[in-house]
């Protein structure tokens, strides 16, 4: 190694050249790189979708769900299966294990679905591999216009987008679907002596598109073909269904109405009271979020102004907060450069600070030209890796830059101060870099969606700090052996000798006074250190939640009525709540001067008595109000509504609700006893201000029970039933096509004999033996059923939400309540039933515990490269034992602050524990090479830490400024990145100070236990690098 250094030394025009392909290709790289929001992932999910009508949910569950479920239950590499069976559909969710090829398991599990016999007609079977997509931008669309008009805008918006270059994904909401209804009654069908089964036979067999084979006459062929397929209500209409005694053709028109309608859906959006459309663009895999939300709203405004019949308005643009974000982090980038360049230019030569600042954007460059492949985006999480390398970056320089111009001040001429100075110290510089990088090597292998999105930060950091050692190793002693730096005429430079003259003050005054003492009294130094980690890590009252509190743009309030609430009544209770949200932003914008709720929507639920108000808020330091605010006022205005059972406010959380929790078991009646329970106590402990069930009954039910005439006359249940379905649900008689949409004809009964209980009873049911009114068949059982049964892993499951009353409420206090004092109590009465962690709870705990596990093997990792280094076991023990002192800084740190240590907490401590180990390994480099050099013992000790006193606190001080304008950065938007930023900072102070005084008091200890051991007074020949050199001679 010490050859390559010479040799970049001796040629520098070979240092330069690969600082210019550095920066060439690293702009190149820079150029290819897309933005996202947060880092794309590849899904490990397979869906499969039972589409079969008139079903119940417990009908789909035994019919098709526990069917399915049980098939793949022997599919190799399947990790969780979640199901949900609703009224009609089957909702099958395969979580596949982490390394699965999901194209061999997407395989699997089609050809284990496909061997199952369903005793149901299965309308429709999807099976497909769920996309990576993230939602852009979205915007609504409402018109003053009829609904068919309204149509044929989003028709021709959605055609628009997906004809963009760039734009591929575009999904529609609040749209129904066009049918036509032939609508009939049961006084009509007597009248003309017809059944549904007859109109919908002759219906299908007169509209048709049939081809008949070929004839040739004459040497030309001819397509025999009967094209007699309608697609429009009056074409429809004028379909002959039979003909009468006298010759005459019945018209189909003439029996029932035919007429062109909409889907029923209960999904319907609101904007100004008028029925809108939700438009939502997003991103794959290879697309960019900031060419397509700037696309969607150029088009949005074009839209606008070109057509006043309609209104389109943004609702949501995940641009911009990554727009804020890059700025944010992008201008606290510069700010902690030009900080680390100034502090640097403070006790170096401003020659030598120039090259060791050069580092970081050449590191940062090489980083770009390897990023495509990786490949990696410019997101949230890039960004911050980047701001947190920043110090990091330049200790190697200053490391290897000082020692230069130590050795050079030695006497050695410039090119040998050169090489000697950066040989002398590089294989500590190599081990620190080794232990960092594979420290941050351990985000790889990180479980949840946060080990998703933290490969992408390791690989941030790992590269660049490859990069920031080549540079140290190779291009910064060329570039400083032939500077002015090195010039012995050249005149002082006054700002360096008066702030090294400060540091000196501060090393000979202060710091060799203490650590004198503390190797003195070592005894008084271990109680300090060890008191200081009992009283900030158990003493501190420091909260943890999972993830800290993220200010985002849009809040909501959901609500659910009685079940069987109509639409419209559902639609009346969310414009009630709709007013007192805009009487509270308009009582807020008078008093803070300021925008808060850019835009509101209704929207209504998959079922009719459910609904929603959904706010989308300006942008947090626009608003001047934070979110938890505006729902406490809210809830506050709110109150209690007659009518509305249960009503929750959150704001939109990406990981989830922080406080969630799913109960699980196989008895269904202990299940739903223990949910409602549950839920009960988690809305009475402080902190929460409500809570909420998904076990949840649906409208009433009229089941039919047969009577001994129905049985005596040769009927069975669905005898009876398939002809109510007919004219209740109805009949899908046929798709048809209308330019590009598909159209289902149905035949069903006309609302006006929906709405009466007579008309149920006296419906005609037809028979080999006659016709006979349904209520001479069956009895009447009015009873309600479970909307929807959800599964996991063949367990029956319910989850339970609850709303955190404030931003001061931690889910981590809530859910240790809930797992130490409620859910005991719960199972003690219910000792089938247990308990699991949902929401973004679930997603910290999988990626907490996946460090646990993790952790321990890089530890090891790091273990074996300080042995190899040191060659020492007591040394490295040693460098261990100082590790848990780090908490120390990092508990201060957020006690400072008053925020709570979280799951990003954590990923700076990671980061933490390689910079410790790299100042260490310089540390304890510098003192082995001192006691083989002849030193003794205490002089070894002393000389090091003196000497090790100024590039320490200096890689400190660039490490701390460059985080400290994060740190203290009051955008709301900074708050995610705030808690690793503290972590590593503060933690990087306390590494300073166990370096500088703890270090050293327990390398004098080991070398008093081997005196005592030994029973030898010479301490040098007690060290392991005075006996390696002795045994080499």
């Amino acid at each position: 190694m010490k050859n390559i250094i010479s040799y970049f030394i001796k040629y520098p025009i070979t240092a330069n050249l690969l600082m210019f392909l550095i920066f060439a290709f690293g702009i190149v790289g820079l150029n290819s790189l897309r933005a996202t929001f947060f880092p794309e992932m590849t899904t490990r999910l397979i869906s499969i979708q039972a589409v079969s009508a008139g079903l119940s949910p417990l009908e789909i569950e035994e019919s098709i769900t526990k069917k399915i479920e049980y098939k793949l239950e022997s599919v190799s590499g399947v990790k969780d299966i979640t199901s949900s069976s609703l009224e009609n559909i089957a909702n099958i969710t395969v979580e596949m294990e982490r390394g699965a090829n999901m194209y061999i398991g997407l395989q699997n599990v089609n050809n284990a679905v496909d061997q199952i016999n369903f005793n149901v007609d299965v309308d429709e079977l999807f099976i497909r591999k769920v996309e990576f997509v993230m939602p852009t931008i979205s915007f609504s669309v409402h018109s003053n216009n009829d609904l068919n008009y309204l149509k044929s805008e989003i028709d021709k918006i959605e055609d628009a987008l997906k004809s963009a270059d760039g734009i591929s994904e575009v999904d529609i909401y609040g749209l129904p679907e066009k049918e036509i209804e032939i609508s009939i009654n049961e006084d009509r069908l007597q009248a003309f002596g017809l059944t549904i089964d007859q109109i919908n036979t002759a219906v299908l067999r007169q509209n048709i598109n049939l081809t008949g084979g070929k004839i040739e006459v004459n040497n030309t062929k001819y397509l025999l073909r009967a094209n007699n397929k309608f697609n429009s209500s009056e074409e429809i209409g004028n379909i002959i269904i039979k003909v009468d005694k006298n010759g005459n053709p019945i018209y189909l028109k003439e029996i029932a109405n035919v007429f062109d309608t909409w889907s029923e859906s209960s999904r319907e959006r609101y904007r100004d009271n008028k029925k809108s459309v939700n438009i939502v663009v997003s991103n794959t895999e290879t697309q960019d979020i900031l060419y397509i939300a700037d696309y969607v709203k150029t088009y949005v405004k074009q839209l606008n102004a070109e057509n006043k019949n309609i209104n389109a308005e943004i609702l949501f643009d995940a641009s911009n907060p990554l727009k804020e974000r890059i700025e944010l982090l992008s201008k606290n980038g510069i700010i902690g450069f030009i900080l680390v360049l100034i502090f640097l230019t403070m006790f170096l030569h401003p020659r030598v600070s120039f090259w060791v600042a050069l580092s970081i954007p050449i590191s940062f460059l090489g980083m770009f030209f390897l990023a495509p492949a990786a490949p990696i985006t410019i997101n949230m999480m890039t960004m911050y890796a980047m701001i947190l390398v920043i110090g990091i970056l330049v200790d190697d320089g200053i490391i290897i830059g000082e020692n230069i111009i130590r050795k050079f001040e030695s006497g050695l001429n410039r090119y040998d101060a050169a090489v000697e100075g950066t040989a002398e110290v590089f294989p500590a510089v190599f081990a620190g870099v080794s232990t960092t990088a594979v420290a941050f090597l351990s985000f790889f292998f990180f479980e949840g969606m946060m080990g998703e999105f933290g490969w992408q930060m390791g690989f941030v950091v790992i590269a660049t700090l490859v990069f920031s050692l080549v540079e140290g190793a190779f291009i910064l002693p060329a570039h400083i052996a032939y500077s002015k730096a090195l010039d012995k005429n050249q005149k002082p430079n006054k700002i360096s000798i008066y702030f090294n003259e400060k540091i000196n003050n501060l090393k000979n005054n202060y710091y060799k006074p203490l650590l004198t003492y503390f190797l003195q009294k070592t005894h008084f130094a271990y109680l300090f250190f060890i008191g200081l980690f009992f009283l900030f890590v158990f003493g501190s009252g420091v909260k943890f939640t999972f993830f800290p509190s993220v200010e985002l743009d849009d809040l909501y309030i959901e609500f659910k009525t009685t079940p069987g609430t109509t639409l419209e009544k559902t639609k009346l209770y969310a414009d009630q709540i709709l007013t007192i949200v805009e009487k509270v932003n308009s009582e807020l914008e008078d008093s803070l001067n300021t925008e808060v709720i850019r835009a509101t929507e209704i929207r209504l639920g998959s079922v009719s008595h459910k609904g929603s108000v959904e706010m989308f808020l300006h942008p947090p330091e626009k608003r001047g109000i934070k979110a938890y605010d505006i729902i406490a006022l809210l809830r506050s205005e709110i109150g209690e509504i007659n009518g509305i059972e249960n009503l929750i406010m959150g704001v939109g959380d990406p990981f989830g609700k922080p406080l969630a929790f799913r109960l699980l078991s196989n008895n269904g009646a202990d299940l739903e006893a223990a949910s409602l329970l549950f839920s009960k106590k988690l809305g009475e402990i402080e902190g929460v201000a409500a809570s909420s069930t998904d076990y949840e009954y649906g409208p009433n039910e009229i089941n039919f029970i047969l009577k001994e005439k129905a049985k005596s006359i040769g009927l069975d249940n669905y005898q009876i039933f398939y002809q109510v379905r007919q004219a209740f649900f109805g009949t899908q008689t046929q798709d048809l096509q209308s330019n590009k949409d598909e159209m289902k004809l149905w035949i069903r009964y006309d609302n006006k004999d929906k709405k009466s209980f007579s008309n149920l009873e006296n419906m005609k049911i037809h028979t080999q033996k006659g016709t006979f009114p349904l209520k001479e068949l069956v009895y009447f059982d009015i009873d309600n059923k479970i909307i929807s049964i959800n599964r996991k892993n063949g367990k029956k499951i319910v989850e339970i939400e609850g709303e955190l009353a404030n931003s001061n409420a931690y889910s981590s206090d809530i859910i240790t309540e809930v797992e130490s004092n409620v859910f005991p109590l719960i199972q003690e009465q219910f000792p089938s039933v247990s308990l699991e962690l949902a929401g973004s709870s679930d997603e910290g705990t999988v990626t907490a515990n996946s460090m646990k596990k993790i952790m321990p093997v890089f530890s090891l990792l790091i273990l074996c490269i300080v042995l190899i280094t040191f060659r020492s076991k007591a040394q490295t023990f040693i460098v261990f034992l100082l590790m848990p002192f780090t908490l120390v800084g990092v508990f201060f740190g957020h006690l400072l602050h008053g925020m709570p240590i979280s799951v990003l907490s954590g990923f700076g401590v990671v980061a933490l524990i390689g910079v410790l180990v790299n100042d260490a390994l310089v540390f304890i480099t510098s003192f082995n090479l001192r006691l083989k050099n002849g030193d003794k013992f205490s002089k070894a000790l002393e000389e090091t830490a003196l000497n090790r006193f100024r590039p320490i606190v200096l890689t400190t001080i660039t490490t701390v400024f460059g985080l400290l304008p994060l740190i203290f950065e009051k955008s709301m938007q900074a708050q995610f990145l705030i808690p690793m930023a503290i972590s590593l900072s503060y933690g990087i102070i306390m590494a300073t100070l166990l370096t500088l005084l703890l270090l050293p008091v327990m390398l004098l200890t080991v070398n008093n236990i081997r005196l005592f051991i030994s029973k030898s007074t010479n301490r040098e020949n007690m060290e392991p690098a005075v006996k390696e050199l002795k045994n080499n001679l």
